[in-house]
């Protein structure tokens, strides 16, 4: 059961660039989403209107990427609500940059960091010689 949970939500992502494993490559696009949240966060307490935008900007971008790389087929019902997700803190996104309210930013930087929770346990747990039905489940799938 759970190596195939870990197939499907492993395969909610199509694409990935060359030379580092697609898990890896997400954790670190969690990360750079989480920066530049808690950068906007920063520039919402500090007035900063710009700062705030281009921080909330970027995030956006990271996660219009993300999204743009779910693949539904391999993916399933986990790239379906990753989607719904998505396009849920894409909106809170833009509500910050229009109530500059860094509540919303809290908010968005703790859903991204429990998906960033989640995917480096997922990476650790296939880097581990003692999960070899994790590593099974991750083998082939990388970039």
């Amino acid at each position: 059961m759970y190596r195939e949970d870990a197939q499907r939500a492993f395969g909610a992502y199509g694409r990935g660039a060359e030379g580092l494993p697609k898990i890896d490559q997400l954790v670190l696009l969690y990360d750079a989403a989480i920066r530049r949240v808690r950068e906007a966060e920063e520039a919402c307490r500090d007035g900063r209107v710009e700062d705030r935008f281009h921080a909330t900007s970027k995030a956006t971008a990271i996660l219009d990427g993300l999204q743009a790389c779910l693949d539904f087929e391999r993916g399933g019902e986990i790239a379906r609500h990753l989607d719904r997700l998505y396009t849920y803190l894409v909106f809170r996104l833009q509500q910050v940059n229009m109530t500059n309210d860094p509540a919303i930013c809290r908010e968005i930087a703790e859903r991204l960091g429990e998906l960033r929770s989640s995917w480096a346990r997922l990476a650790e747990e296939a880097r581990s010689p003692g999960q070899a039905a994790v590593s099974a489940a991750f083998s082939g799938l990388t970039a």
